[in-house]
């Protein structure tokens, strides 16, 4: 068997046990990258493939070296801002990295970069939940049942058409904007369709 055939026959293989696609592709030498969206950590990805090399279906496979990339989606991104606004860990975490970012001295962004919010609040929700992301196993998967018809409320919030795209596209920045806006907004004016934020109102 040509080892391009087990290659694709080992991807299958971690699809089956991880329940998420897995690519499995050559990069050079004895280069390969496996390459999945969402799903199980590197080091779990990892403890799959080795399982899978020390069997005897994959012998042409041993001596390659597999390096594994994991992407996530905005799905998972949604998925984990909920999970922290329900856990009540959503709105610390943005005071505390935006006062982080201002004790540091950092400076913003040009305009454009990001859309139109440009704050240290905004920066910190970005890289609390890209940290949530990263950190989860599994992160599109809702963390209580009660989560998912907020995960489509975000997701909606931060869909739009842009140009020269012929559908609506998903946008981690748009979704933090949303995010943001609703945060900060005294509870009885949060927008009905931002009801995902179960903030405490701060007496504003």
């Amino acid at each position: 068997m040509s080892r391009s055939r087990q290659a694709a026959l080992l991807a299958r293989h971690l699809s089956e046990v991880t329940d998420v696609e897995v690519g499995l592709y050559y990069d050079s030498g004895a280069h390969w990258i496996a390459m999945w969206t969402d799903g199980p950590l590197q080091e779990e990805m990892l403890a799959h493939l080795g399982t899978a090399l020390a069997g005897h279906q994959y012998v042409d496979m041993r001596d390659r070296k597999i390096d594994c990339h994991r992407s996530t989606s905005q799905r998972a991104w949604a998925a984990r801002a909920i999970a922290s606004g329900r856990e009540g860990t959503l709105s610390p975490a943005i005071a505390e990295g935006a006062a982080n970012r201002r004790s540091l001295g950092k400076g913003m962004p040009r305009p454009g970069v990001h859309g139109p919010t440009h704050t240290h609040e905004y920066y910190a929700l970005l890289r609390h939940v890209d940290d949530l992301c990263r950190g989860t196993a599994y992160p599109e998967r809702a963390s209580a049942p009660e989560d998912e018809p907020l995960i489509g409320q975000l997701l909606a919030a931060g869909t739009r058409d842009r140009a020269h795209n012929s559908r609506p596209t998903v946008s981690e920045y748009d979704m933090a904007t949303a995010l943001l806006a609703a945060e900060q907004a005294p509870a009885g004016d949060r927008p009905s369709n931002l009801t995902f934020l179960r903030a405490p109102d701060r007496g504003r």
